[in-house]
């Protein structure tokens, strides 16, 4: 009877299994972590059956061995399949020509692919696309009269008192002559329809209103308050948060001195942008990204507190009056 109930368990399995490859064979064509799924179910069966092999009529286990092994094959060649495929040939915008020189054969970019290519954005977000380099698409561009050479980057001219002096030529847009209230004010007016903007978003957003501003004016404009804080990685006790009105990293360091005198120094310290160093040991000083502890700090400040007085000191500088350089 055990025998029995074995090969009966076998052959739903099989039935149950035949069933779920007959739909992935269907839906989940050219998806390899989901067909190996399945495929590892049939293995697995394949292997309680040859475990069980006495509790099998003889020609029913070859049929199982036979049908099972179809399987894998079927799960195998869908993993290189597509419901979707492609109705004409891929397009080729670069191929590799020798010109019978020494070095690397010469890339072709198609000048028509180029052409639009360039309308949409740089040679930095082609490369990617065409798998070359940024400055291979540049000289490509300048070799199909598609962009003009640039000026050059330094160069030697002749002054007042005739002494030969090195200038540097920038291509980039001049900076904007803004100034320091009317930036507040643009700033202001941008966190008044987007609150939640940071940094980047406003630097974003002042671009396309047509300013180019420095990080740093951006930062002291935006940044009015900064909290600082120190966690204990092991316990979660907060050794010290502070508010400041800069983000320098002297005040940093001062936040750090107090909480030594306090608590004594620490073994081992993670700062920001993912540095790790051993206080006992100098030299050891690597990169790290297990600061879970500080970013759900940060998470509960923001919810907790840091938000609401966020929105409120920049309704009493948008609407009220307060001026925040004032001490």
């Amino acid at each position: 009877m055990d025998a029995e109930v074995r090969l009966n368990n076998l052959r739903e399995a099989y039935h149950t299994l035949n069933d779920d490859v007959l739909s992935a064979l269907h839906v989940m064509v050219g998806d390899p972590p989901r067909l190996s799924a399945v495929r590892d179910r049939a293995l697995t069966l394949a292997s309680a059956a040859e475990l069980h092999q006495n509790v099998f009529p003889p020609a029913e286990y070859s049929l199982l061995q036979t049908s099972i092994s179809d399987m894998i094959t079927a799960l195998d060649l869908a993993c290189y399949e597509s419901l979707d495929p492609p109705d004409a040939p891929q397009l080729v915008v670069a191929r590799r020509v020798r010109t019978g020189r020494r070095g690397r054969p010469r890339v072709e970019i198609d000048p028509q692919f180029l052409r639009a290519a360039l309308d949409l954005r740089g040679p930095t977000g082609i490369a990617p696309e065409i798998g070359v380099c940024s400055r291979t698409v540049r000289r490509s561009a300048l070799r199909l009269g598609l962009a003009q050479p640039g000026p050059p980057v330094f160069q030697r001219r002749t002054n007042a008192i005739g002494a030969v002096e090195v200038v540097h030529t920038s291509t980039t847009p001049p900076v904007s002559m803004v100034s320091d209230a009317d930036l507040d004010q643009l700033v202001a007016s941008i966190l008044e329809v987007f609150p939640q903007f940071g940094r980047r978003m406003i630097r974003g957003h002042l671009r396309a209103q047509g300013y180019r501003v420095p990080r740093e004016r951006i930062t002291f404009s935006y940044l009015r308050m900064v909290i600082h804080c120190i966690i204990d990685g092991y316990s979660r006790f907060v050794l010290g948060i502070r508010v400041h009105d800069n983000n320098r990293g002297a005040s940093v360091l001062q936040l750090l001195l107090d909480i030594i005198a306090t608590h004594g120094c620490p073994s081992r310290m993670r700062g920001d942008h993912g540095f790790f160093f051993d206080v006992s040991d100098p030299s050891v000083f690597l990169r790290s990204v297990h600061n879970t502890r500080i970013e759900r700090l940060w998470y509960d400040v923001t919810h907790g507190f840091g938000k609401k007085w966020k929105v409120f000191f920049l309704d009493l500088e948008t609407n009220h009056g307060l001026n925040p350089t004032r001490s």
